[in-house]
């Protein structure tokens, strides 16, 4: 069955996703986050793309981008292939990191823009990994507020509204109801099991494992044992199927008494 075809934006600008094989986790420590957005950055620049926002989470990448269609292509080919061969070479794994075809909305208006650009940012809220987006180290929302990031081009948002300060008027409006509720206090924690950072750390603790891609090297009783103790810990069955890289019917059927 033939797939289907990218549907194109008339104004150049889409909203790109960009998902790991299996929910792998792609980024681990500080330095694969910078050594993602150093090789997004040059790649930009060679095939002359625009970066308006973007998100690193766990096991996915959400990007902003403005782009020639032929151009985006060619982009996230010379992406995926550095940071994989980049990846792989680190953690002493092989094969395919990212899903084959990256995900992408066509943005058409400035209203779908601002809708994208908040929802980008959001992400990381979303997860219950912070409780504001200018919380979380990985994503460009702190560049709209001053901070120096040579990835991003914020000047396309603050033109949509006049300036920047108006840009930031429309962010506090326009954040604040998604907010409420949320907390009584600033110091009630969410409503969360344990955020994926905190997984990782126990992954490691537990396993004695460098890095998640070694689970692949772990005997099944050996692996099984894992599952359970990382069960007992508190992990959630999505966290650890990404951190286990199998299924979540494995996790449960591995850990039927709790789940």
């Amino acid at each position: 069955m033939p797939r289907k075809q990218r549907i194109l934006s008339s104004s150049g600008i889409y909203h790109v996703i960009l998902r790991s094989v299996n929910q792998h986790i792609i980024f681990e420590d500080d330095s694969d986050f910078q050594k993602f957005l150093f090789i997004l950055s040059d790649c930009g620049k060679k095939y002359d793309c625009q970066i308006y926002a973007y998100c690193l989470m766990d096991n996915h990448v959400h990007l902003l981008i403005h782009s020639s269609p032929d151009r985006l292509a060619k982009l996230f080919q010379s992406l995926e292939t550095r940071f994989v061969i980049w990846y792989n070479n680190k953690y002493s794994r092989s094969g395919h990191l990212f899903q084959n075809r990256f995900y992408s909305v066509a943005i058409e208006n400035d209203r779908a823009f601002l809708s994208v650009l908040l929802y980008i940012h959001n992400n990381p809220v979303k997860a219950n990994i912070c409780r504001y987006p200018s919380e979380y180290r990985w994503s460009s929302f702190n560049a709209y507020y001053g901070a120096a990031n040579s990835y991003v081009d914020i000047s396309f948002a603050c033109n949509i509204f006049g300036s920047r300060e108006a840009l930031l008027h429309y962010f506090a409006k326009e954040q604040s109801p998604a907010c409420e509720g949320l907390f009584v206090n600033d110091h009630r924690e969410p409503a969360h099991f344990m955020t994926d950072e905190q997984a990782l750390s126990v992954f490691k603790a537990i396993t004695k494992l460098s890095s998640t891609s070694d689970v692949t090297r772990l005997e099944k009783p050996q692996r099984n044992d894992y599952v359970l103790k990382l069960r007992s810990n508190g992990l959630t069955v999505n966290q650890i199927s990404r951190l286990m890289d199998i299924s979540r019917t494995t996790v449960k059927r591995l850990c039927k008494v709790d789940c």
